[in-house]
């Protein structure tokens, strides 16, 4: 096994997150996304988000010392060890399941709503979509924290009823109930925010729906792929937007008159930013402000990475879908 040097560090893996986005395009080395190049690359390491144990050091690493628990962020977590820096990680009270949603699901809707789209006021009318997704439960509740009117979009029955507990101000079931309809009907002066993460129809219909200044943070568009070809997914120029995967992955700021669609929901903060706000989320979490939902279906080891991640795709899960090293 190599040995870390410099600033690297050694991780024993304890569990890894499935990332829609990172891991069905790494795979696939979409040309419209940053991993084209694994394409033609004779190997590349999956694995987006990650916790476990630090087993060895660099030299040169002060931060992290052996047996801390961390969380990280970057290619290789799928694996039961891990090289990587310690400008990666992330100390933690303990390598869990709950601590990999935190890492990346969580980071994304806090960078999002609290500087993106935000700073949310107590007041506006937030709309989650895929609402009870890893990123998106994460939304619902820190659009409540921040004392919103969090309609909460989701596709089950189960699913709703564990928004319902969060404390969802309205929880629709697009299965079940006409989306632009409702909004109209409830929200007739508009949504404030959107973090949508859906696509296609579904995109169409917040965008309808989006308040004279209202912002949507894309932050994914998982109807769309992997199912979709590069060259045929959908056409969603008819109300001003490019297609998802262009927005997302090109990640550009559309204004629709005063309304606002960002493709990049980290444009609103730096790289300097990025441990304060992981910081206070951990903090909401160990203080029992915030829950980390874990879906209930068991994986483990890299045999069962490709059904965790075949699991994901079918929307059933319920939170984050992690593997077990």
């Amino acid at each position: 096994m190599e040995r870390p040097q410099g600033d690297q560090v050694l991780l024993k893996i304890a569990y890894a997150g499935v990332n829609g986005g990172c891991e069905t395009f790494r795979c696939r080395g979409s040309s419209y996304t940053p991993f084209a190049a694994n394409q033609k690359a004779e190997k590349f390491v999956l694995g987006a988000e990650a916790s476990g144990t630090v087993v060895a050091v660099g030299e040169d690493v002060k931060s992290l010392k052996v047996g801390d628990a961390v969380t990280c962020i970057g290619s290789g977590g799928f694996g039961e060890f891990i090289l990587t820096t310690a400008q990666s990680c992330f100390p933690v009270k303990e390598a869990s399941a709950e601590a990999v949603v935190l890492t990346l699901s969580g980071l994304t809707a806090a960078v999002a709503l609290k500087a993106t789209g935000g700073p949310l006021k107590a007041g506006e009318n937030a709309l989650v979509t895929a609402a009870g997704g890893a990123t998106g439960h994460m939304g619902v509740q820190l659009a409540l924290l921040a004392g919103c009117h969090v309609v909460a979009v989701c596709g089950s029955a189960a699913k709703a009823q564990r928004l319902r507990d969060l404390g969802a101000s309205r929880i629709i079931n697009y299965r079940e109930e006409d989306v632009g309809e409702v909004l109209r009907r409830e929200c007739p002066e508009g949504i404030d925010v959107a973090y949508e993460g859906v696509g296609g129809p579904l995109r169409d219909a917040v965008l309808d729906n989006l308040s004279e200044h209202g912002r949507m943070l894309v932050v994914g568009y998982i109807s769309e792929y992997p199912h979709v070809k590069p060259d045929d997914g959908e056409a969603q120029g008819s109300r001003g937007l490019p297609p998802a995967r262009e927005l997302f992955w090109q990640r550009q700021t559309v204004k629709i008159g005063g309304r606002t669609i960002y493709g990049d929901v980290w444009s609103g903060a730096s790289r300097q930013d990025i441990p304060a706000f992981r910081r206070e989320l951990f903090d909401l979490y160990e203080d029992g402000q915030l829950k980390a939902w874990v879906d209930s279906r068991r994986f483990h080891g890299l045999e069962q990475v490709s059904d965790a991640i075949e699991y994901m795709l079918t929307g059933q899960a319920i939170g984050k879908v992690v593997v077990s090293f």
